[in-house]
């Protein structure tokens, strides 16, 4: 499963660029699949252990938890990536070609300050953990590298806002909003 575009151009792209970000786009992808199948299996034998031997399974919460958290981060750049992101257009029926590239230019600046600001704050979290040696209460995994790991998926996130403008400020990004032509 790919998270560029349906209509992105790879030909206009260069190569190594277009495989450095589907290599991304794969290990980042992989990873969530696999913390999404690690959430299930924990889910069930907590369950199972809990209702018929009346023995959850230690940590479960926290597990499930930590993994909710990483899968989430980790999916940020490739929903951003993809432009898969839920967006409410209000005036996009009103606006022209122009009028719709410059309002994208303006939410993606907004968004790629804000997640700076995301990245700031959990890097800074994670400074404080790391320094309070913070862990989890039943397993006793430490919080920092979370946080650290965190502040980097948004550092991407914030990069992927960028490239979208840049593009956008260029007039190389690809019409999303327009209908794709099926090809024979």
């Amino acid at each position: 499963m790919s998270s560029l575009p349906n209509n992105y151009d790879e030909n206009a792209a260069a190569p190594g660029r277009v495989r450095v970000t589907r290599s991304i786009s794969r290990a980042l992808g992989t990873v969530a699949n696999m913390l999404l199948c690690i959430m299930v299996v924990v889910t069930c034998i907590d369950v199972v252990g809990r209702y018929f031997f009346a023995a959850p399974l230690l940590g479960a919460h926290e597990l499930i938890t930590l993994a909710m958290g990483i899968m989430i981060f980790l999916g940020m750049p490739l929903v951003t990536a993809a432009e898969e992101h839920l967006t409410v257009d209000i005036v996009g029926k009103i606006l022209g070609p122009k009028g719709k590239r410059a309002r994208r230019i303006v939410v993606n600046t907004v968004a790629a300050l804000t997640f700076l600001l995301f990245t700031c704050l959990l890097w800074l979290n994670g400074v404080g953990l790391a320094e309070d040696f913070i862990t989890t209460e039943d397993l006793e995994i430490e919080q920092a590298p979370l946080a650290f790991l965190m502040a980097a998926m948004c550092v991407l996130t914030t990069f992927v806002f960028l490239v979208h403008v840049i593009r956008d400020f260029m007039g190389k990004r690809p019409d999303h909003t327009a209908p794709t032509r099926q090809r024979d």
